[in-house]
């Protein structure tokens, strides 16, 4: 009889062993759409507002002085090799009263275009060394420029993903709240 008197704790045991699955899973949860969605947000709302001024930034002719299409790996994997996109890397010089600037973004949506050899190479062709190209320019920080203004669709969609996210996060908090509440007064009106 004193075997089976570890039967009398299991299943406080398994009830507090069921509460903290449930809390490290929510735990996780909340913090992949909360730190998730935070992260989205702090990193691409500010290029979504500068893609947006630069719509109204003023422009001056300047040279193109580099340009070459190279392969940017994403994951190098040992059985594979490196997995991963190809970017153009330009470099591009203009003047705003005098001051000489450099530049090397061509706008504000190339990191999140995946491309292939073909099509980088084609961009870096287009814009060769020597050639004159349009630059727009911050006008309160000319060493901020790019050669095609506007806002970056790849930063809006994470931005919209990241809003998405945390509003996730904050939906899971308010379900625990109200469920912990619920039982709460469960538990209270058992008692009475």
């Amino acid at each position: 009889m004193a075997s089976h008197a570890w039967l009398g704790y299991a299943a406080p045991i398994m009830r507090v062993l069921q509460v903290a699955v449930i809390v490290v899973i929510f735990g996780l949860v909340l913090a992949a759409t909360l730190g998730g969605g935070g992260y989205l947000l702090v990193r691409n709302i500010p290029a979504t507002f500068e893609g947006w001024q630069s719509r109204s930034w003023p422009a001056v002719t300047g040279v193109v002085k580099a340009s070459a299409a190279v392969a940017k790996p994403i994951i190098i994997d040992a059985r594979r090799g490196a997995v991963g996109t190809h970017v153009v890397i330009l470099r591009y010089e203009f003047s705003v009263a005098g001051q000489t600037y450099s530049g090397t973004r061509q706008g504000l949506d190339d990191v999140g275009i995946i491309k292939d050899a073909e099509v980088a190479q084609r961009e870096a062709d287009a814009l060769p060394p020597g050639r004159s190209v349009q630059i727009f320019y911050d006008p309160n920080d000319p060493s901020k420029s790019l050669l095609e203004p506007g806002v970056p669709v790849s930063g809006v969609l994470l931005s919209l993903f990241g809003l998405v996210l945390v509003a996730t996060g904050l939906a899971l908090v308010a379900v625990g709240l109200h469920l912990r509440a619920h039982h709460a007064r469960r538990r209270r009106k058992l008692q009475a």
